[in-house]
């Protein structure tokens, strides 16, 4: 049966990492996307164990799904604004924590929650560059009647998302001096912002100082944030285990997948394992942005990896073996001719958790 595999003592030491890089910081643990693909189930009690009680997600049925697990003194953010009825009633059901990022956001939140007799607790979002959800900082009085003129609203947190913590330094420091500013409003006006947070992985993996209030932290945990990894002191987690179905000898010339796209030159033993594209190996999020400079650095690297001879590998009996043609959406073939296994033993791919199916059986070891 295929599997996608999740150490839990990585995990562990992922997260004893990040407490000690965030000092007194709050530490938000981020598992939207299913927690990053492994699962929350069993992903949001593991980082429970290692000491989280804050989480975050982008998905109401992820945070009422949190909600159920029944775990103790633990706060639940939605880090995506919306104005939807439907939605807010849901998350305030489940007094789970709101983003504020607009004004009709505010009001329909207000309204629901007086509607139900409750106050919401909410974060409210500045947008500094991500363009997706949040007050402009220069819409201070808007920003001033969340705080101050909604009686069924408690705001708790002030925040925004920094758009390239990974590569530029002067770019994030100009969000985070943007939301300071909104912070320093505020306070001139005797507002308490609450919690103020601004970094993510790759900032508190980077940067380090400031870090605010709290830190909001998802793909490390994961140990696959967007730098060094080997400078980190992170592990990379998960990997997709599969069952060698097949072993085959190939004759010279003899060719290996759609548009035959590998021909041996001598005599291959190769062996199929019942995992592909559509199981997440391989699979990677498409190109998505048309500007001349993006389009410049995709030919860029298509050569480069042209040039490189970059090979794609699956572990078998701890060896490298060779992935021989195209990746199909449920099969790969593998060159195993130097490498004793027979039908049955475990091939292990190296690939991005957010990808797997979510009909892959989730075993954390």
């Amino acid at each position: 049966m295929n599997a996608l595999i999740i150490e839990r003592e990585k995990i562990k030491a992922n997260a004893a990492e990040i407490f000690s890089r965030a000092g007194d910081a709050t530490v938000y643990a981020v598992v939207k996307g299913r927690g990053y693909g492994f699962g929350l189930n069993e992903y949001v009690p593991l980082l429970h164990e290692c000491g989280v009680r804050h989480f975050a997600v982008t998905d109401v049925s992820d945070a009422l799904q949190i909600a159920k697990l029944g775990l103790e003194d633990i706060e639940i953010l939605m880090l995506r604004s919306t104005a939807l009825p439907d939605e807010l009633a849901a998350l305030i059901e489940n007094n789970i924590m709101l983003t504020v990022g607009s004004i009709e956001a505010a009001v329909n939140a207000n309204s629901i929650a007086s509607e139900k007799g409750v106050t919401a607790r909410i974060h409210v979002k500045i947008d500094t560059g991500m363009g997706r959800y949040g007050f402009s900082p220069d819409d201070t009085e808007q920003i001033v009647s969340v705080f101050c003129r909604f009686d069924s609203l408690i705001p708790c947190g002030l925040y925004t998302h920094l758009t390239s913590a990974f590569k530029s330094r002067r770019v994030t420091e100009r969000q985070i001096a943007s939301l300071l500013s909104v912070r320093d409003e505020l306070s001139s006006r005797n507002i308490n912002c609450g919690t103020v947070h601004f970094a993510n992985s790759s900032y508190l993996f980077r940067f380090r100082t400031p870090l605010g209030d709290a830190v909001r932290i998802g793909s490390a945990f994961t140990g696959r944030i967007a730098c060094d990894v080997r400078k980190s002191g992170l592990s990379r987690v998960g990997y997709l285990e599969g069952n060698i179905c097949e072993i085959h000898w190939l004759a010279p010339g003899s060719r290996v997948g759609y548009s035959g796209a590998f021909k041996a030159k001598h005599a291959t033993k190769t062996a199929v394992i019942p995992i592909g594209y559509s199981d997440g190996f391989h699979s990677e999020k498409a190109r998505d942005t048309y500007r001349l400079r993006d389009g410049i650095f995709y030919i860029l690297s298509d050569i480069k990896r042209v040039l490189s001879r970059k090979t794609v590998y699956a572990k078998i009996n701890g060896r490298h073996a060779k992935v021989l043609g195209h990746i199909g959406m449920t099969h790969t073939v593998c060159d195993i001719t130097n490498i004793p296994c027979e039908i049955g033993d475990k091939a292990e791919f190296d690939i991005n958790p957010i990808y797997v199916s979510p009909d892959i059986y989730r075993d954390f070891v």
